[in-house]
């Protein structure tokens, strides 16, 4: 449904985008009557419209993490169509007609008599707004079959030249090859614009140009275009048809698929685009660019492209999750790496299953890295996951699952971690861990441990003597960041012993006077 409702959104966009006669509205406008006929499958669909998104009558909302759909509910919603149904036997021409109603701003289609009527006089037979009883919709149309208005089909409404801004009568496709200074002109005066209808030409022309410089394989030349418009698609002191016509526009540019891998090939160079061009880039082009995005992840050596691609594709939220997670099959560990880095990134609650699946994959720099991206998400489903780790038997993953339930501030875990610090060890070879469960302990902050804590002060290792005066260190540093008063006549006792741990002790007093606000010392 979801493939099928976001065609008709791009349909509907590039009937606004293109003029008439224009063969992607042709093309767009197939491709969505077909999506939508393989969705009816014979059946007839009726579905809410709101703000947020559809939903179906019982309630039930379809969840679309691109937005393509939200923004297609929107846009009926703004005018007055808090329902729609799909009939059985739609008809292409109908649809055509729905473009079309959709291309018109909601004030115009309110001054025609609203949506309904304006649906009826055009005689839409197989569409029908804010109406889901079959019955009533089978009189409604049985009514319009009898007026005898049948709607345009695509040949008809694609006859004819549609009237240009008298300020901009050029043709879209340039009849002399594009220089540089013509697109520089270009640049210019699309900067400059600051009406709709003239930028509209303005951006036609734009892609007329760009599909010269593709055939003529001088892509590069794209770049500052592709800049401008990002700049255009994202700037809210731009009306909300120019972002929308910049956005069209630069996706109409890179649906070229060497377009999209010369931006690949110039990102970590001196004219590569900046982060806010790719954002958008990636954001238009969607899975491919993520893809390749990934591919290009694991097998670049450089550092800043490895950086430049893991920021980017963790500023795409949601939308991009989809994608990230149908890559996971791949059995490269630093793909799968890569792809829990940025799934971490983007936090979304949709990949905590995939995520912990990862806690198995056999490679441990996955594991660590799924393990991290857990704690990014948080909330209890990866507290425990995480916590597992702890519990399992694999010693090489406990540094990271420390660092994590403290980086999340686990009480869940507090036991876990008492029992590490406490646990048996004579010749202390497991300080470094008792250190690290210390350190999470303190990031957590629960003071119920302070007795505990205290007592672990007071105890001596006779067999690991230097190694438990490390130990005692950490565990005053901990008082210290825990803050409780009720550690300090113990720590000023060791305070005095000098050398590492009576420095930490120190430290720890005066931690614990700042938290208390007792400028006047610790009485």
């Amino acid at each position: 449904m979801l493939e099928a409702f976001g065609t008709l959104y791009r349909a509907v966009r590039a009937w606004r985008f293109y003029p008439k006669g224009h063969p992607t509205r042709r093309n767009s406008l197939n491709l969505a009557y077909s999506a939508l006929l393989l969705q009816l499958d014979g059946n007839t669909l009726s579905l809410a419209c709101g703000r947020t998104g559809f939903s179906f009558p019982d309630g039930e909302s379809f969840k679309d993490a691109s937005g393509v759909t939200t923004a297609l509910a929107y846009e009926l919603f703004v005018r007055r169509v808090q329902k729609i149904t799909f009939s059985h036997d739609l008809f292409e021409e109908d649809l055509l007609e729905l473009c079309k109603l959709l291309c018109l701003t909601p004030e115009e289609i309110q001054q025609h008599g609203g949506i309904d009527s304006m649906m009826a006089a055009r005689g839409i037979r197989t569409i029908w707004a804010n109406e889901f009883d079959l019955a009533a919709i089978q009189r409604k149309r049985h009514m319009v079959e009898q007026s005898g208005v049948i709607p345009q089909g695509i040949d008809d409404a694609e006859t004819g030249e549609e009237p240009a801004p008298a300020a901009e009568q050029q043709p879209v496709q340039p009849e002399a090859p594009v220089s540089e200074l013509q697109l520089q002109t270009l640049l210019g005066r699309l900067a400059a614009c600051v009406d709709d209808d003239t930028y509209l030409i303005l951006v036609r022309h734009a892609v007329g140009y760009a599909d010269e410089l593709h055939v003529r394989n001088e892509t590069v030349l794209l770049f500052p275009l592709i800049e401008l418009l990002s700049g255009h698609a994202g700037d809210e002191n731009r009306s909300k048809n120019m972002r929308g016509h910049a956005q069209f526009a630069i996706e109409q540019i890179i649906t070229s698929k060497d377009v999209l891998q010369t931006v690949f090939k110039r990102i970590g160079q001196s004219n590569e685009l900046s982060e806010l061009a790719l954002h958008t880039v990636f954001k238009a082009v969607g899975a491919p660019a993520i893809t390749s995005a990934v591919e290009l992840m694991g097998r670049t050596k450089n550092l800043k492209v490895r950086k430049t691609l893991s920021t980017i594709l963790g500023g795409l939220d949601e939308a991009a999750v989809p994608a990230l997670l149908g890559l996971l099959q791949d059995s490269r560990w630093f793909i799968i790496r890569n792809i829990c880095a940025i799934l971490g990134a983007i936090a979304s609650r949709e990949a905590l299953p995939a995520l912990t699946k990862c806690l198995q994959f056999p490679d441990l720099r996955v594991q660590k890295e799924a393990i991290r991206s857990l704690a990014q998400l948080g909330g209890p489903e990866a507290e425990g996951a995480i916590l597992g780790i702890l519990r399992g038997a694999d010693p090489a993953l406990y540094p990271q699952a420390i660092a994590s339930l403290g980086g999340m501030k686990s009480r869940m875990s507090l036991s876990e971690l008492m029992k590490i610090v406490f646990s048996r060890d004579l010749f202390l070879t497991s300080l470094p861990l008792k250190i690290d469960a210390l350190a999470a302990i303190a990031a957590i902050g629960d003071r119920q441990v302070t007795p505990y804590l205290v007592a672990l002060l007071k105890k001596w290792h006779l067999l690991a003597a230097a190694r438990g005066k490390l130990l005692k260190a950490a565990t005053a540093s901990c008082l210290g960041k825990l803050g409780d008063a009720r550690a300090v006549p113990t720590l000023k006792k060791l305070a005095s012993s000098g050398g590492e741990l009576g420095y930490a002790c120190s430290e720890a007093l005066a931690l614990i006077e700042k938290m208390e606000g007792r400028p006047n010392g610790i009485s």
